[in-house]
């Protein structure tokens, strides 16, 4: 039974709401019941879509709980800060996605260890598992966003956040003496507002407006707080009515294809498409597309853009995800 998030489904739509009062913050509880959700979401055909928000007033995630960080540090086993031993971790978590019993055999140790080092190992499982997961993720983002939460949002694909007085996003860790979360973030985030700012923003511990975050891309959008999940939803019912196959090789693609070298990026590219052509979808899709355009006798710009706004809001193809 989850107690620090929520979760409830609108059709083929997943919300997940962060809630851990009275501050909101990330904690191992947290992340242990997230992980097993997103698992769960991945295997789960009739998930379309997942949003993220928060569940309290005036939060979407405020930050990791910084005393469980300083009881980590204060484990004392220093030998995991060598380079050897991160490359090692990294490689051994890199891998659990792809052979889930890792990753079981690691939770079981797990217990027998101090909850602190499980938040650690499940928060680095749950950044992952977020940016892979083949659904489109929208984080809506209703509140404070600092730390933790800014890294979980840079693993969704759509950031939208609410405007408010007081309200702000950024990463403050190195103000504490600490850098984000070991994790990719600093992979992620120079990609999404270029390497100059992301410097700016670690290295400053700068907290933004939702309206300067919009200005340099670090979210798709800011809205009035009642237009944020109405906005959302609109959009994760639109996406959950796309190709799944073709979403989630479009995603997987750019994901993995920035991430390497060119020679690789083609062959992951040439991957992706071919997994996408070939599915069921892409049949019905592209069947669907051939008849409406072989009714044309000219190139009709008008009539071309409406049966284009059809296909995009889902009106014209039934996909089922296979």
């Amino acid at each position: 039974m989850n107690e620090l998030i929520k979760v409830r489904r609108e059709g083929e739509v997943e919300i997940i709401e962060f809630c851990n009062p009275p501050m909101n913050f990330i904690s191992n509880r947290m992340l242990k019941e997230f992980h097993a959700e997103l698992w769960r979401v991945r295997k789960d055909p009739a998930v379309r879509v997942l949003v993220l928000t928060g569940g309290m007033k005036d939060s979407f995630i405020t930050h990791y709980d910084v005393a469980e960080l300083l009881r980590f540090a204060r484990l004392g086993d220093r030998t995991r800060g060598s380079f050897t031993a991160a490359r090692v971790m990294s490689w051994f978590t890199g891998r659990m996605t792809a052979h889930p019993w890792l990753e079981n055999m690691v939770a079981k140790a797990l217990e027998k260890r101090p909850p602190e080092e499980a938040g650690i190992f499940y928060w680095s499982r749950c950044l992952e598992l977020l940016d892979t997961t083949p659904q489109p993720v929208i984080a809506a983002i209703s509140g404070m966003c600092l730390g933790g939460g800014v890294e979980i949002s840079l693993c969704c694909d759509f950031r939208f956040m609410a405007r408010g007085e007081n309200y702000r996003i950024g990463l403050p860790e190195v103000l504490v003496g600490i850098i984000p979360g070991g994790t990719g973030t600093p992979l992620r985030l120079p990609r999404v507002v270029g390497e100059a700012r992301a410097l700016e923003m670690i290295l400053t511990g700068e907290l933004y407006t939702p309206e300067e975050a919009e200005a340099m891309g670090l979210i798709n959008k800011a809205l009035p707080a009642e237009d944020l999940m109405p906005r959302a939803m609109a959009l994760a019912h639109k996406l959950g009515r796309g190709a799944p196959a073709a979403q989630a090789m479009a995603k997987d693609d750019i994901r993995r294809g920035s991430r390497t070298s060119y020679p690789d990026s083609r062959a992951i590219d040439l991957f992706a498409s071919l997994q996408a052509i070939y599915s069921r979808d892409a049949d019905a899709g592209m069947e669907r597309y051939v008849e409406i355009t072989g009714k044309y006798d000219s190139l009709q710009i008008k009539k071309v853009l409406e049966d284009v706004a059809d296909l995009r809001e889902g009106r014209e193809v039934k996909y089922k995800g296979k």
